[in-house]
């Protein structure tokens, strides 16, 4: 029996090397109201991966043009965002390594993936890209990620110290936080927030070092 009792992964940034094409959409959708506001809506969306972008919307329109958005304003800006990101993040490439090692455990430990992409626009991602067939399920952002860990701890029945989640935003590392879970950032430059906290938490560049990362605790017995 592998002492893990479940692997959990964000999607952008961990899996696909995604982000920029929805920094992009983002920056797009806000550069009619200048470019001062399109940089602050990029800066925001740098510092605050993870967060969903129905939140995101909500802020953007009340801080930055002072129009607290309805519900319709932002299922317009919701469907808008997300016909500019489906093809880009469908096509982007993985994160180093994260196939390789998606391969190597599935079947022998629960994979389960914890987005702040919306639930539909999820599944036809991992569809599309070949990807629903490692995954017990894949949880998106009709809760937060801190739910949807708390959804998978209970309905698994998995001791959470020995689940490991893999993220590269505060909010992923705040999720495994709340439940208790193990958690290594994917962190591919010192411009991560990740690395901005202190101490940080262990990080990986890619797969290819996660790989390695995860194999040293098995080996020294960290899990057992």
């Amino acid at each position: 029996m592998d002492p893990y009792h479940a692997f959990i992964f964000d999607f952008d940034g961990v899996l696909a090397d995604s982000v920029e094409v929805k920094t992009s959409a983002f920056e797009a959708l806000y550069l009619p109201h200048g470019p001062e506001v399109a940089a602050a809506v990029v800066r925001h969306h740098r510092e605050h991966g993870g967060m969903p972008r129905r939140e995101k919307f909500r802020h953007y329109e009340a801080a930055l043009l002072g129009r607290p958005a309805d519900q319709a304003e932002l299922d317009r800006l919701c469907t808008a965002f997300s016909a500019l990101v489906l093809e880009g993040v469908v096509a982007a490439p993985e994160v180093p390594g994260a196939l390789a090692f998606l391969r190597r455990w599935h079947g022998r430990v629960p994979l389960f993936v914890d987005s702040a992409t919306p639930d539909a626009e999820l599944a036809v991602i991992l569809r599309r890209r070949g990807l629903e067939k490692y995954f017990e399920a894949a949880l998106g952002s009709d809760r937060t990620k801190a739910e949807n860990l708390a959804a998978i701890v209970v309905q698994g029945g998995f001791a959470p110290e020995k689940i490991l989640f893999f993220g590269d935003a505060l909010s992923d590392y705040s999720a495994a936080q709340s439940c208790g879970a193990r958690f290594l950032g994917i962190a591919p430059g010192p411009d991560s927030p990740l690395m901005r906290l202190d101490p940080p938490p262990p990080c990986c560049r890619d797969f290819l070092e996660a790989s390695v990362y995860v194999d040293a605790l098995r080996s020294n017995g960290e899990d057992k």
